[in-house]
């Protein structure tokens, strides 16, 4: 008897989980998006002048000329306040704004300010950034290993890195 309780209790909170999907919603009176759920009940008021899919079933907002992200649920991670959004690898989110870019992290918070002319996400937890011709490291939680002041960055095996300023060769260990 417990068995079939449990076996009907737990189809019970899989529909209801199921029936809370969210639905793309338009109002036909402000053409703004939000979402609703799927018997129609307005779950997320329609507040953005665009919504559409992104990876990992988040969803990229638009207001005005500014853009943010929203998560599965419809819940605000990111405002719309950067000129542009990109989720990258680790859920990590490169963000743009006044042609220079930053990282923002899977719970919404900036570890980067945008501020560089250009932020790639390595493989070993590392965000390279340049400015101009200059590049330089940092952690995935903000904190400076290398200066954009390099003419040139390799990563070697190792957790090691290569840099190069001038004619000067240096390999720099990176932290774990």
């Amino acid at each position: 008897m417990k068995f079939l309780f449990f076996v009907i209790f737990t189809f019970c909170v899989i529909g209801s989980v199921h029936a809370q999907e969210l639905v793309l919603w338009k109002d036909s009176k402000t053409l703004k998006y939000g979402f609703s759920d799927q018997e129609g009940k307005i779950v997320i008021a329609p507040q953005y002048d665009l919504l559409k899919p992104a990876r990992n079933g988040m969803w990229v907002a638009k207001v005005g000329k500014k853009y943010g992200l929203l998560t599965k649920g419809g819940k605000e991670l990111i405002a719309p306040k950067y000129d542009s959004v990109q989720i990258a690898a680790n859920s990590f989110v490169v963000v743009g704004l006044a042609k220079k870019y930053g990282v923002v992290n899977a719970q919404g918070k900036e570890v980067l300010a945008p501020a560089f002319d250009g932020v790639q996400l390595l493989q070993n937890d590392v965000i390279k950034v340049n400015n101009g011709d200059k590049f330089g490291c940092y952690t995935l939680e903000g904190k400076q290993i290398l200066a954009a002041e390099y003419d040139e960055l390799s990563f070697l095996e190792g957790r090691r890195v290569r840099s190069r300023k001038g004619v000067a060769t240096l390999v720099h260990s990176l932290p774990k």
